[in-house]
């Protein structure tokens, strides 16, 4: 099994880009693969459980909640980003947690794959 970092660095709002993200992680678990994703900057928006998306419109960041709750995936906010953004333990999806820049380092010297949205 192959272990893939991602660095998912842009708003949940930001066109097309999350999606992609949304698929590139899905693929690789298809694959049997595992995938730490690590939301940085504008990512950590994905975190916001309180978000506000108008009817018939598709929200990736639901679809990173439910891919956080799947065997071989894990999905780690910055801590400091989300505190810059008003996301705290309260109010962020139960199965993303709340990291620090050091542990995407370990992730990144462990990783046979790295992938960067940005």
């Amino acid at each position: 099994m192959k272990q893939f970092a991602i660095l998912l660095a842009v708003s949940p709002d930001q066109g097309t880009l999350p999606l992609r993200a949304v698929e590139t992680i899905k693929t690789a678990l298809s694959k049997g693969h595992a995938v730490f994703c690590f939301l940085y900057e504008d990512g950590v928006l994905f975190a916001n459980e309180h978000r506000d998306i108008p009817q018939g419109e598709t929200d990736p960041a639901h679809q990173i909640q439910q891919l956080a709750n799947l065997e071989h995936c894990e999905i780690v906010a910055c801590i400091t980003a989300a505190e810059r953004r008003g996301i705290s333990e309260s109010n962020r999806f139960t199965g993303i947690r709340l990291g620090g820049l050091g542990e995407w380092t370990e992730q990144l010297q462990a990783a046979d794959r790295v992938v960067q949205f940005r």
